[in-house]
């Protein structure tokens, strides 16, 4: 940098008399996390700037125009948690580059200790996997933003054994909160379904009164990412209701179930009237897609359809996105699993990652440690180029914040 140029920065009175400082917040609102934390260290001036809750929220909103996604990784040995933040951009123009792991965004993590359970506004919700084992009647949590290396941990104080959790944000009050699913009396025919949200903020526990009788779909497949999709302030689950042990799973009682971060209260939302008759083989999913929540599922073996929920809530907004033959995406045919229409676990094939905006590519992940890039215009399959020790089902939505842990 030459030397008038340093000699500016370093006295932002002078800057500020060229660059009013609002054309000076618009340009660093543009600029990745990292550069801007080494300018918090030039002067006050920045330090100030950078750390105003208006210019966070600035750089967020500019941050949503460059999605990354967050891919959880370990090492040969197992032992280390570490993230790999991977812009899409990078991963659109060439999905062949081998992308290597960044110390910088790496998270002290020896034997596997955190597990990610959602990610919002550039932070990541982390629970602990052992706390359990020395304290019953608490779980530790831990907001981690990869970009500013910063966390803060937190006791979720509860004696419950917690199936399923899930992260969101309370858009009303400004608030980050946890979501915990419990399936109580798994022994007898029809179990009991038990929600409690957790706010980061306040530091309370409020339990969802009449909550209906519902298991997660996840609980009925083989499935490693069995969270509630966070969109537009609400976690949303795909559940059967009415589920009785050993009973025969209709169509009928697949549902939405959509929790209100906000109010605390939720409402069941109906699947696409196109919807298959028959229960598919595979675990059907709920994604995000180009801003909607989206409904995705193996049809018959032969194709994968996705439905896009155009308008948020109305359920006759329904339309059918995708459907894609696996002929298509694979040299040979995807085997068929056994079906039972009782509670066990089975496999899951396919789940899309992301949907560029012109609708036409997209990123998929269909095994542990494999994904691809489908180009429909062309009818064209590449594969990720990355390292083996990426765990794909597990990948987050992620964009780069200022946004503070605590």
């Amino acid at each position: 940098m030459h030397g008038g140029t340093m000699e500016a920065i370093n006295q932002p009175q002078s800057l500020a008399a060229v660059f009013p400082d609002e054309l000076v917040a618009e340009v660093l609102s543009l600029l990745a996390v990292k550069p801007l934390m080494r300018f918090r260290c030039v002067n006050k001036f920045f330090n100030t700037l950078i750390s105003d809750p208006h210019f966070v929220q600035m750089h967020l909103k500019n941050s949503a125009r460059n999605p990354h996604l967050a891919v959880m990784s370990h090492n040969h040995n197992g032992f280390d948690f570490r993230v790999l933040t991977l812009p899409m951009s990078l991963l659109l123009k060439n999905p062949s580059t081998t992308i290597q792991y960044h110390p910088y965004f790496g998270l002290n993590d020896h034997y596997l200790r955190w597990r990610v359970i959602g990610s919002c506004n550039g932070l990541l919700c982390l629970i602990d996997r052992y706390y359990e084992f020395t304290r019953l009647d608490s779980r530790l949590l831990c907001l981690w933003n990869p970009a500013t290396r910063t966390q803060s941990e937190f006791v979720l104080a509860s004696s419950d054994e917690y199936n399923e959790f899930s992260f969101g944000y309370d858009n009303l009050n400004g608030t980050y909160k946890v979501v915990a699913y419990h399936l109580n009396d798994r022994e007898h025919c029809t179990p009991i379904s038990e929600i409690k949200v957790f706010s980061l903020r306040d530091n309370y526990l409020i339990n969802i009164q009449c909550f209906p009788a519902v298991v997660p779909v996840s609980f009925l497949f083989l499935s490693r990412n069995n969270g509630g999709v966070h969109f537009s302030g609400t976690i949303n689950w795909l559940v059967v209701r009415d589920y009785c042990f050993n009973s025969i799973i209709t169509m009928e009682k697949y549902v939405i179930l959509s929790i209100n971060l906000s109010t605390e209260t939720y409402t069941q939302l109906l699947l696409p009237r196109g919807f298959d008759d028959e229960v598919p083989d595979y675990q059907p999913r709920l994604v995000v897609l180009m801003d909607c929540l989206c409904f995705c599922y193996d049809f018959q073996n032969t194709h994968f359809v996705i439905w896009q929920m155009k308008d948020f809530g109305d359920q006759e907004s329904w339309i059918q996105l995708y459907k894609v033959g696996y002929k298509n995406l694979f040299s040979t045919p995807v085997r068929k699993n056994h079906l039972s229409s009782s509670l066990e676990f089975k496999s899951q094939v396919m789940l899309p990652l992301y949907l560029s905006e012109s609708g036409d590519t997209l990123i998929w992940t269909y095994d542990e440690y494999k994904a691809f890039i489908y180009k429909g215009k062309d009818n064209r399959v590449e594969r990720i180029g990355i390292t083996s020790t990426v765990l794909w089902l597990h990948a987050k939505d992620y964009v780069e914040s200022l946004v503070s842990t605590r």
